[in-house]
């Protein structure tokens, strides 16, 4: 029998077309939660992908004293690596994010529009169309113009009036839809291990002393006594920011 305690998490902000599907959730779900772990407690929370661009939520979370800093995520761009060593570094917290790594191979077909057993060329009604749910390459504006969007191996010039150069795609951009890009960081803001890379089953572990968190914290503690909260103020609705005992 195992023990175990479930975070229950509604998600703060939608990004992008997830706001077709969801809504907004609430507040008072970005309460952490305490445990132990050999022996060591832990004081853990999460953000969830672009929620971690919040400076706000960031410090609803700092202010209850959070050593282990959960932050997965669906962005594998090389922005995301420098924020995740600033939510540390910023926290004096541990960080762990994950990314999925997904290769196009593993794609199912009603995405990458390829029919499974069926002809390729016919459409609905079985009048022939394009690939299923394919995007279009070019896009018509309000003067009739169409705007063609370039494709993967081109590499467009920053410079106005310089024609696009194709260049070799590398294989790994090419055989992957997401790169993956997981990562763990000290609360000093160093990268301890990963970030991880093209590697679809591929696990990072380390060795980590929490203690480090309250070494941290005695000259920097953006939650305590670094926050001036005799000038700044930050409340939540439905939270309570108080460390949890």
């Amino acid at each position: 029998m195992f023990r175990s305690r479930l975070i229950r998490y509604h998600g703060g902000a939608q990004t992008g077309s997830e706001r077709l599907i969801w809504g907004q959730g609430s507040p008072s779900t970005l309460r952490a939660i305490t445990t132990t772990i050999r022996g060591v407690k832990l004081t853990l929370a999460a953000a969830v992908c672009w929620e971690n661009y919040m400076p706000l939520l960031r410090h609803s979370l700092y202010s209850q004293n959070v050593n282990l800093y959960l932050a997965p995520t669906a962005d594998a761009r090389d922005t995301w690596l420098p924020l995740m060593r600033t939510v540390a570094l910023e926290g004096r917290c541990v960080v762990l994010s994950a990314n999925m790594c997904m290769a196009k191979s593993n794609l199912p077909a009603w995405i990458t529009g390829e029919s499974a057993g069926t002809d390729a060329g016919a459409g609905v009604n079985g009048h022939a169309s394009g690939p299923a749910g394919l995007r279009k390459k070019s896009t018509v504006v309000d003067d009739g113009n169409e705007i063609v969007l370039p494709g993967p191996g081109v590499e467009t010039s920053k410079q106005h009036g310089q024609a696009p150069t194709t260049v070799e795609a590398k294989p790994d951009a090419s055989e992957f839809v997401s790169r993956g890009g997981s990562c763990i960081v000290s609360p000093l803001g160093e990268v301890i291990s990963g970030p991880l890379w093209d590697v679809e089953d591929g696990l990072l572990a380390v060795d980590v002393d929490f203690d480090d968190c309250l070494r941290g914290r005695l000259d920097l503690d953006v939650g305590g006594s670094y926050s001036r909260n005799d000038s700044f103020k930050l409340t939540v609705e439905g939270l309570d920011l108080s460390p949890p005992p």
